[in-house]
């Protein structure tokens, strides 16, 4: 686990490891969670990412936090045992924030979000646009702030 300083004005990272990216927005009260490219080698390394994102997010009120997920780089998964190890992680990860957007690639990715949310029974909005995507969370920011540099 990273936990990577800022001194930028917006999203500030506070979490990063191979397959995450976290960012932080105080002022917008906006959590950035961002999926690399990068597969998960085993189960138990999904989980560790989870447990220490939520280690490097416990200072956070999640009731007054807008949650963006950008899964824009995410590779496909879609075997039975790492589905369901990953529905219940993310349900839990998902818990109490107040408002919650899904940025995907394509139009497969919004059914695949729309499939966990049923799941979930936790709304969550999936757009392949960031602009729309931060309109649903009623956050004002360039969408191009919203993307990981470096």
């Amino acid at each position: 686990m990273t936990i990577v300083p800022s001194s930028r004005v917006g999203p500030k990272e506070v979490y990063r490891n191979p397959y995450m990216i976290v960012r932080h927005d105080v002022t917008r009260k906006l959590l950035i969670v961002t999926r690399t490219s990068a597969p998960y080698p085993t189960i138990d390394t999904m989980r560790d990412t989870f447990l220490e994102m939520e280690a490097a997010i416990g200072y956070v009120s999640r009731p007054r936090t807008m949650l963006l997920i950008d899964a824009r780089a995410a590779l496909p998964r879609n075997d039975p045992d790492f589905e369901a190890e990953f529905g219940r992680l993310r349900k839990h990860f998902l818990r109490e924030f107040q408002k919650i957007a899904t940025l995907v690639q394509t139009a497969v990715g919004i059914l695949q979000v729309t499939r966990q949310v049923r799941a979930d029974e936790r709304p969550t909005g999936a757009f392949t646009d960031p602009s729309e995507a931060l309109a649903y969370l009623g956050v004002v920011i360039e969408p191009e702030r919203i993307e990981v540099r470096g």
